[in-house]
Parts: C-alpha cells; structure tokens; sequence
C-alpha cells in the first residue's frame, strides 16, 4: 500500500445530496479510494489495491488494518449476521455512491467477482477482503506451525541412563515377588518367571527380601498386592544452545501384573516442555509447549495437562540454567535433585526472581525443614509470581523466617520435620502459653485440627481439654467422624447456646456430657424459638426505627369499607411481611435505616375480612406521597380498588400533619428526587419504570 501517496492525494469531495453518509471514489495508480463522508466531513479512507487486494483504512492520519464495513462505522458482527442475506439496512443509511462511481467499482475488481454470488460494490469489496483475511491467517499459522516444528527439532534426546533414573525414583530398583489370586503361583517381576510353590512360603513375612530361586534376584514379597502400579512425575533440565534451554515435565509409572511372563514395566510420557530464554531481550522469560493430539504446542493445553511435584534428574542443571532468568536456584538446584527431593520445581521457578524466596527455601534446605520446603515449593502465585504461604521472606534467620522465637520449638519443628500446620500450632503455642505434647501433635495431624479449627472453642477449654473431650465424643456420639468435624458441631452448639442466650460460664453447657443430644436439642428449640429470637435480634439492630414506627401509628393507621392501614411496630414484622409477599422489603436494610432518618415509613395494607393476611406493602414520605405499594411477588391484585383508597389516606394523612411533618415531608422530596436522578444517570430504566408506576404525590 502506496501509503505516503495516499496521503499526499486531496480526496474527492462529495456533491449536493441529501445524504449525510456520502462515499467519493478515487484511482491513485492501482489504488482504489473509497472516500467517507458524514456531514460534509470526512471521516476515513478506505483504500484496495487492485491487484494485491491490500486493503487499509486512513483516519484522522493514522492507518489501521480494518474492513470496508468497519471503515464506515457499521458493527461487525451485526453485518456479518445479518447483510449475507440482503438485510443490512445500515447500507441504505451510510453507503450512498453515484451510480457511476459502482459501476467503476464493479469494473475494477471484476476479477474478484464471484461466478455464483449476485454482489454490489460494497459486497464485492467486503468479500475479496474476507478472504484476504482467512488467507492471511492460514499463512500466518503455517508459519509459527514451522516455528514450532523448529523448536521443538531441537530438543535433545533423553538421557542414556534416562530409564535407570525412573526405576530408581519410582521403585529404587527394587523388584518384586506377588502370588496369583487364582492360581496360588508365584511370580517374580525381574525375570517373569513363575515359581509353583516357594520353600517354607508360610513362614514369609510382607514386606521380607528372598531370592528369586529362577533368576537370583533379590526381591520383595508382597503378599497382600495382587498388582503393583506406582505412579509419579519427572522434571528434565537440559540445556540447549546458546540461545535457550528447555524444562521438560513427564509422568512415570513402574507396573507389574503377576501374568506369565509378565515382568515390572517402566513407563513414561513428556507431557510438557518449557523453553527456558536465554536472551535478555525476548519478550518473556519462558515459553510453553503442551503434548496435545498431533504433538507438542504453544497454543493451548486442550488436553488439560498438569506441572506439580516432582523428581528431578541430577545433571545438566547448572549449564542450562546460565544465562536464564532460573539462574539463582542452579545450585540449590542441583542439591535438591541429588538428595531426591520431591518438589514443585516449576512453581519455585515461577517465584526465582525474588532473591528472598530463594533464599527462604535454601534456608529451608540447609536447616532440614524438609516437610516444610516440599509444602512452600507449591505457594507461588502464577498470577502475580508472588510468594503466598506461611513465611516471612524478610527474616534473616531461622527464626525470624519462621516466625517462631523459641530456639527449643524451631529444634523441635526439625527433628519431627513438621509440617505448615505443626508450625502454625508451634506459633499458637507461643501466643497462647500452652504446652504441645507430640502425642498431641499427632492427633492434630490425623484430625486435620489448625488453630482456626478451634475457633473460640479454647475460651472455654485448654488444648489438651479439647482433645480429651473430642475424642469422648468420639467413641459416644460420633462413632467414625474425624476430630474437625466434631470441632464442627461443637461450635455450632456453642453458636446456638449463645442466641439462646445460655449461661455460657457453666460447665455443663460449655462442656456437655452428650454433644449430639444437646446439640439436637438446641437446634429444635431455636425453630420454637425462631420467631421470638428474630425479633429480639432485629430490635437490637433496628431499635431507633422501632421507635420511629411506635411514634407515627396513631398519624398512619387509617380504615375504610373494605381496607385498612397497620403500622407494624417491630422491624421483624417488616421482614414477615416482605417474605410472605416475596418482594424486596425487609431483604435489605436501606428501607429501615429510610424509616430511622424520618424519610420515609413502611405500612401494611389488609383487607378488612382478613386483617391478619399480607395484601399489600406501602413505602410512605412523612407527607403522605407514596413511594411504593406492592402485592404478592411485587404484582397489584385488585388495583383499581386499591388506589381510591389509598388516595383518602393521604388526604387523612395531610390532615393529621404537623410543622414538623411537612419539613420532614420536604427533606424526603429532595432525597427522592436526588434518588431518581441518580438512577436516570446509571440509566436504570428497569427500576425507574416501576417507582413511576406506584409513584402516588399526596395533594
């Protein structure tokens, strides 16, 4: 595209029509430029080469790679559906050519013109430019389908000792001897032999070493396994080139089914490969490639593979990590991987350009946390690459990383090799001055008990009281549940006992003898109770409204022939009445706190025969104007009779008024009216409509 050209060339202006969208068509050498006009004004140019099908569209001095229907301002994807089958009426309203400058059109790109498709200009152009578009994009995608296949050519092949390793992890070379269910053989996973009977084979013990009388091999007897399946994941670090390195991620598996001639089958598969930049100028530190279908690719991971924690081969890690971003943990690296750690490798990557998580988890490697590194591995964030877990990066010590200032409880955390949650009971430990035994420790760990567990359960018991009554609990009411979930129901009968408004310093019900028994028994008092606690919680919430409502029944209650009006005199009953009806008041506390500032008030309407029965709901100003009335799922049985009445209501309202009345009745106009313009101005037409509809001005 000719750009500068085009530039330079005045475009055509338009003739005296009517239409505000006008087009002019111009030729600047084998360009053809659609001039768009609005008004007199021009607002873009769009251009085609003739020959190449280039296309571009000029506004206000700056070029942009768009259609000829996007030139002119009509939304794609309302053309796209709709102009196909000749129903694209922005056309009439914005295309506008003279008939000379289409047919011109026409004659220009008449070998763009389809043998089977009926086109006018417009149609023609947008057409060749469509598949302009797709062919751009098949090539576009054949060439990073290349890049890809170039890249991924360029991976090295696995390590010669590469099966050796899996066994190792998965298995650590070890072989096994497992009886057939059926047919009470022996068979031995390192030769596939099968043994009739084994000498003095009922004095073998699980889990013994023998030899294997077929092929010498030692091997381990597993005589409650009917098959062997070990599974687990590998992490490859290889470098490259000079330019980039690659972490390739694999799942592993070591099986063997006692079969004839069966043996033990190591088995894996690459699932993912990250190509590790080396360029300090590339556009990100890494790029990921996933298996898919047709092999490996950088776009998408349709087939939901995963990274998690891992064993990672022991070489090449040093020289494939210079010059990357991962530099920092090459030789931490390295150790991890001798010493088989089983980490979130990737993750601690993710987080290597924070020197202090790096240093965090070296500190944590050097002083045995070894429970601990393998849970911290795994908390960094892929969003923000940030670190997200239990330690404080800044500390420059033991303690201070951990948190934990008691030189005794840090020994004591490494030579359990605790885990997050021993930590964070070491950390309770010391806010709270109680002692942890490790019995203690371990009933916490198989309960899956933290501190927050507990809840405000420790306001009544020490830890050690805690466990003692759970697992009491445990053997009388709740035969087979987990400690937490006992901790559970505790807590909730606590709950209850404390809006029953029980004593709560008395032993016996802080510490019942038969948790489910009380428990139970508290639930069915509070659905007894329901009613009257909801009211007394409401009343503590809402009392000044309670008072507003007491003050103005005599000024709103009001009969007639057939209704009459009840200013209800709890807030709870606001409630009632707004589920009984199902609509809004009483769900939210924006009508009550209108009732406390004197804005407004909310009164029932019944009918005389059933004055006890929800009818109507009636949002009232002081002046007697209302707001709002609603019936059963905000709908307005019996209307036409509603309303006369509701109209000598308000004229009994204006009557009983006081000085006083008819200022709040101004203060509630002005809020009303600065309500509605701020719904006109968050354009909420759904909820202005419904406030015009019930809008009734008290005269």
């Amino acid at each position: 595209m000719k750009k500068k050209l085009i530039e330079k060339t005045e475009p055509v202006k338009p003739g005296k029509r009517k239409h505000d969208w006008q087009q002019t068509i111009q030729e600047v050498e084998n360009i053809l430029v659609v001039n768009i006009w609005y008004k007199k004004e021009l607002m873009a140019r769009h251009c085609i080469n003739v020959d190449t099908r280039d296309f571009g569209t000029l506004k206000k001095g700056i070029w942009y790679d768009t259609k000829i229907e996007d030139s002119i301002g009509v939304p794609l994807e309302y053309y796209s559906s709709a102009y196909y089958y000749g129903a694209w009426r922005e056309e009439k309203d914005r295309w506008n050519l003279r008939q000379e400058d289409e047919k011109r059109i026409l004659e220009l790109l008449k070998q763009w013109k389809s043998s089977w498709r009926k086109e006018n200009a417009i149609e023609l152009i947008s057409h060749a430019e469509s598949e302009v578009m797709r062919q751009r994009r098949e090539n576009a995608e054949m060439r990073r389908q290349d890049r890809v296949t170039a890249m991924m050519n360029r991976i090295p092949p696995l390590p010669t000792d590469w099966p050796e390793w899996v066994d190792k992890m998965l298995t650590n070379g070890r072989n096994w001897l497992l009886k057939n269910k059926y047919t009470k053989d022996w068979h031995c996973s390192a030769c596939g032999g099968t043994i009739k009977k084994l000498d003095g084979e009922k004095n073998l013990k699980d889990g013994q070493d023998v030899i294997c009388p077929l092929c010498g091999e030692k091997v381990l007897i597993r005589k409650r396994k009917r098959s062997m399946e070990i599974k687990d994941r590998a992490h490859l670090i290889q470098p490259i080139d000079d330019q980039v390195s690659v972490a390739r991620h694999f799942s592993m598996s070591a099986e063997f089914y006692p079969v004839e001639d069966g043996k033990k089958e190591i088995s894996w598969e690459e699932e993912v490969r990250i190509i590790l930049n080396k360029d300090p100028k590339a556009k990100c530190a890494c790029d990921i490639y996933w298996r898919q279908w047709s092999g490996f690719d950088n776009r998408g991971n349709p087939t939901n593979r995963r990274i998690g924690h891992c064993y990672l081969y022991d070489a090449g890690i040093g020289e494939a990590f210079r010059g990357t971003e991962y530099e920092p943990f090459a030789r931490l690296f390295g150790e991890l991987a001798a010493a088989r750690m089983h980490l979130d490798f990737n993750d601690m990557m993710i987080g290597s350009q924070d020197e202090r998580y790096v240093g965090m988890m070296e500190m944590l490697y050097r002083g045995r946390f070894y429970r601990l590194m393998e849970e911290e591995s795994s908390k960094i964030s892929v969003w923000n690459y940030g670190y997200k877990g239990e330690m404080e990066l800044r500390g420059k010590n033991a303690e201070e990383v951990l948190q934990l200032y008691d030189k005794q409880k840090v020994n004591r955390l490494r030579e359990r090799n605790g885990d997050s949650r021993m930590l964070v009971w070491m950390r309770w430990s010391d806010a709270y001055g109680q002692k942890i035994s490790d019995a203690e420790l371990i009933w916490l760990e198989r309960n899956a008990v933290w501190p927050s567990t507990i809840g405000k359960m420790d306001e009544y018991m020490t830890l050690t009281q805690i466990i003692n009554y759970v697992e009491k609990q445990k053997r009388t009411s709740y035969v087979g549940w987990r400690g937490d979930k006992v901790i559970e129901q505790y807590l909730d009968y606590v709950n209850m006992c404390e809006r029953l408004k029980k004593h709560m310093d008395d032993e016996m019900v802080y510490k019942p003898r038969e948790l489910k028994r009380r428990h139970d028994e508290a639930v069915k008092e509070i659905a007894a109770r329901e009613a009257e606690l909801l009211a007394e919680e409401y009343s503590a919430k809402y009392g000044e409204a309670e008072k507003v409502l007491k003050a103005i029944h005599k000024k709103f209650e009001f009969s007639g022939e057939d209704f009459l009006i009840i200013v209800p005199r709890k807030i709870v009953e606001i409630v009632q009445e707004g589920r009984a009806l199902h609509h809004c008041a009483g769900a939210t506390d924006r009508y009550f706190d209108r009732i406390k500032q004197n804005e407004t008030y909310i009164c029932f309407l019944r009918r005389i025969e059933a004055p006890d029965e929800p009818f109507y709901t009636i949002e009232v100003e002081p002046g007697g104007t209302i707001r709002q009335h609603r019936g059963m799922y905000d709908e307005e049985p019996d209307i036409e009779k509603v309303k006369p009445f509701l109209q000598k209501w308000q004229k009994e309202i204006r009557k009983r008024m006081s000085k006083e009345d008819h200022e709040l009745a101004a203060v509630s106009k002005e809020k009303r009216e600065a309500n509605i313009e701020e719904l006109k101005a968050r354009k909420n037409t759904r909820v202005l409509e419904g406030l015009m509809e019930d809008f009734m001005e008290a005269i």
